[in-house]
C-alpha cells in the first residue's frame, strides 16, 4: 500500500535474474495461458493488448499479449508482494489484494519518494467492483519499483513491487486504464482451446443480452441479471421497472458493441467494451462495463457501468468489430442520466 509522495534522488539500477525455475518463455505461441486472460485487446487500438500477471506463490510479474495468431508470454520478472499472505481484506493489513485491476495512473518525478518507490509507480483500481461489494476497505494499491539496495524479500503494504530497470521496461506494455494486472495466489493455465471456447461463449452472451435489449424483450433482458444485482441505487426489481418504463418511452432503436475484452478471476468475470446507442430521441457513444458472476443458474450480471467517451479512437474501435446492431423500439438508460456518470446509465 502506498503512502503520501514526497521528492527523491534518482539512482542508478542493476539488473535482477530470474528466481530459479522461472526462466523467460520463447518468442512461439503459448499452448497454455493464464485462465484470467480470456480475451484481451488483440489488434485493437483502444483497448490494451497486453496484461500483467503476478502469481504470488512464484513472485513474478509476467506480461502476456494477444495477437491474431494467439496469446505469447512476452517477459517475466520477480517481484515482491505485501509482508503478509492472503486476499486484502481490509486498510493496513499488509495484503496484496487477489483479483483483476487495472493501472490507471502513472507517477514519476518530484512527487514519488524515490527511497520508497523508486523510479515510477502505477496505481490500480482496488478497490475495484467487487471488493466493494465484499466489503474490503483500503487504497493505494501500486505497481512500483525500488531502490537496487532495497531487497525484494522485505515485503510491502499491499503494492506489487518491482526494480527499477523493470518498472521502466513494463512501462511500454502500458495503456493507462486499458492495461489489466491480474493478481492471484497461484495463477491457473488452461489449454488456449479451452480459454478460446470460454472467450466465446461469453461474447455470445454479451451479444445475447444486446439482442434482448434491443429487441425490448424484457423478461428475457431482465433474466442475464442475478439477484443482487445494483447499479444506479436500484435493485434488480427496481432496474427491471426502470426499464420498462424507458421501453414505454423511446421508439427506434439502435444498438452496436465492440468486440469484448473479457477477464476472469475464479467465478467473477469483467466485460469491457465500447457501446454506440442511437434511439429516435437520443444518442450517444461511450464504454460499458459489466461484472458477471459464475452462479448454479449459469452466468449473472451483478453490476454495470457506463462512461461517455464520443473519441475517434473509440469510433474507430467500434468498426473493428461490431458484434451487431438491432433497428427496433427500445431504450437505453443513459437517455435519462448525466452524460458523465461513472455508474450505469442503460
Amino acid at each position: 500500500m502506498a503512502a503520501s509522495l514526497n521528492s527523491g534522488a534518482q539512482q542508478t539500477t542493476q539488473p535482477e535474474t530470474l528466481p530459479p525455475g522461472n526462466t523467460m518463455s520463447s518468442a512461439s505461441y503459448a499452448d497454455k495461458v493464464p485462465a484470467a486472460l480470456v480475451s484481451l485487446g488483440a489488434g485493437s487500438s483502444y483497448y490494451s493488448s497486453h496484461a500483467f500477471v503476478v502469481d504470488k506463490k512464484a513472485r513474478t510479474i509476467t506480461v502476456w499479449m494477444q495477437d491474431a495468431g494467439g496469446y505469447r508470454q512476452v517477459a517475466q520478472h520477480p517481484a515482491d508482494l505485501g509482508k503478509n499472505d492472503g486476499d486484502k481484506k481490509s486498510q493496513g493489513d499488509h495484503r496484496t489484494p487477489e483479483g483483476a485491476y487495472f493501472l490507471l495512473e502513472r507517477l514519476e518525478g518530484p512527487s514519488l519518494d524515490f527511497s520508497q518507490y523508486g523510479k515510477r509507480a502505477f496505481t490500480t483500481d482496488y478497490p475495484n467492483f467487487f471488493d466493494r461489494r465484499d466489503g474490503k476497505t483500503g487504497n493505494g494499491i501500486w505497481l512500483h519499483a525500488v531502490p537496487d539496495q532495497t531487497p525484494l524479500t522485505r515485503g510491502s503494504r499491499g503494492c506489487v513491487v518491482v526494480r527499477n530497470d523493470v518498472i521502466l521496461d513494463l512501462t511500454q506494455y502500458v495503456r493507462l486504464n486499458k492495461t489489466p494486472i491480474l493478481i492471484e495466489k497461484e495463477i491457473e493455465m488452461v489449454p488456449v482451446t479451452t480459454l478460446k471456447k470460454e472467450a466465446e461463449e461469453l461474447a455470445q452472451t454479451v451479444e445475447a443480452w444486446r439482442a434482448a435489449w434491443g429487441t425490448k424483450d424484457l423478461e428475457r433482458y431482465i433474466s442475464f441479471y442475478g439477484p443482487d444485482f445494483k447499479a444506479m441505487n436500484m435493485n434488480r426489481e427496481q432496474w427491471k421497472r426502470y426499464k420498462a418504463g424507458l421501453n414505454e418511452k423511446y421508439q427506434q432503436l439502435n444498438i452496436k458493441l465492440s468486440r469484448p475484452v473479457i477477464l476472469r478471476y475464479k467465478d467473477r468475470i469483467v466485460a469491457r467494451f465500447l457501446q454506440e446507442y442511437q434511439s429516435d430521441q437520443h444518442a450517444d457513444f461511450g464504454e460499458k462495463i459489466l461484472f458477471l458472476r459464475q452462479t448454479a443458474e449459469g452466468l449473472k450480471i451483478i453490476g454495470e457501468e457506463w462512461r461517455e467517451d464520443s473519441s475517434q479512437l473509440a469510433r474507430d474501435e467500434l468498426k473493428l468489430g461490431t458484434t451487431g446492431s438491432t433497428s427496433v423500439t427500445a431504450c437505453s438508460g443513459e437517455d435519462c442520466s448525466p452524460r458523465t456518470s461513472t455508474a450505469a446509465t442503460n
